[in-house]
């Protein structure tokens, strides 16, 4: 059973724990520190979206049509679907050609409440633009335009669209991820599962593609050098207002963050070297915020004042109807034992 990573406190007792696994790697693959079963399997979930988008860099569509950084950092977000991310989103989808209709992620209301109530009351509705992972299908839509392959189905295992990126992963995790299980993910695409340590083994390249620059000859570095760029010039595209993935990028100069669904944390310090990769076995959120930020200040990569700053998900404090703060959620004495 995988240790207790973070736990939920009420009245100065332990109400509820989250257990979970992580391991950091440096730039060459070794383990800096595990908990847990790292070679468990795990859905990575939304967490591979900064590798599902390299094909379209290493392809010459960006360039063929002027994909700006900001659009590339929605290609791998899970975004609120605020104005910032639609109207990027859907001036993209017009420039290539597409229109809303041929995404196959599945009509829905934007993460953000306040964005959401506000289209409601305006008599909006569901839509598939509105969709948080309408950015990576977008990009899907664009390789596939641009390499004038079908854009019905791109969406299934078969196409050609979705083998690149699996191939990739496969290549950078040394998994064949054709061997793995899989299943569709929230968002129509497929969800393939493979080891927690293969997952983070698969970020490593990102570091070293980033102290090479952007310019390159590697192709696959320069376009790893690209995604890396775009995420931490334009954090708000990849998540948005009052989300972890954002905030965390936006108080660290070197950290490329993304979550993915059920509890998964992918972190990349550029600078330091170093991949974290997590999930909560329970699948909260709430769990993986805590045991991301107690990764990051056990490592260093975040100072006293940057973890401060991120309280409201590295260690929050749960109110109650009436605003009144009744405990907290807070890492467990497992990251004490750390050596």
């Amino acid at each position: 059973m995988n240790p207790v990573l973070s736990e939920v406190m009420r009245g100065g007792i332990v109400e509820s724990r989250h257990r979970g696994s992580v391991i950091a790697l440096n730039a060459d693959g070794k383990t800096v520190f595990s908990l847990g079963d790292t070679n468990a399997l795990v859905f990575p979930r939304s967490s591979l979206k900064p590798l599902q988008v390299i094909p379209l860099v290493e392809s010459g569509a960006v360039e063929r049509f002027c994909i700006s950084d900001r659009e590339l950092a929605l290609a791998c977000a899970s975004h609120n679907a605020e104005a910032m991310h639609t109207d990027v989103l859907l001036q993209w989808m017009e420039r290539v050609g597409l229109t809303p209709s041929q995404l196959e992620c599945g009509p829905s209301l934007p993460l953000d409440t306040a964005t959401a109530e506000s289209l409601l009351q305006s008599g909006g509705s569901a839509a598939k633009e509105l969709h948080n992972c309408s950015g990576k299908h977008t990009g899907m839509l664009t390789l596939a335009a641009f390499l004038d392959e079908s854009l019905d189905g791109y969406s299934d295992y078969s196409h050609e669209t979705q083998q690149r990126w699996m191939a990739l992963l496969s290549e950078l995790s040394d998994v064949n991820v054709f061997d793995m299980p899989w299943d569709r993910d929230g968002c129509g695409l497929p969800a393939v599962a493979l080891p927690l340590s293969a997952f983070a083994k698969a970020f490593t390249p990102f570091i070293s593609a980033c102290n090479s620059g952007r310019n390159t000859s590697d192709k696959r570095s320069s376009a790893m050098a690209r995604v890396a760029t775009a995420m931490r010039a334009h954090p708000q595209m990849v998540a948005g207002t009052n989300r972890c993935c954002t905030a965390t990028m936006q108080s660290s100069d070197s950290l490329m963050v993304k979550v993915g669904a059920e509890g998964v944390y992918i972190a990349v310090a550029l600078q330091a070297g170093i991949v974290i990769a997590l999930k909560n076995d329970d699948g909260a959120t709430r769990g993986a915020e805590v045991m991301l930020g107690a990764a990051l200040r056990h490592l260093g990569l975040v100072s006293a004042e940057q973890y401060q700053h991120m309280d409201a998900w590295f260690n929050p404090v749960i109110k109650n109807s009436q605003h009144v703060a009744v405990g907290s959620i807070q890492a467990s004495k497992a990251w004490n034992d750390i050596h």
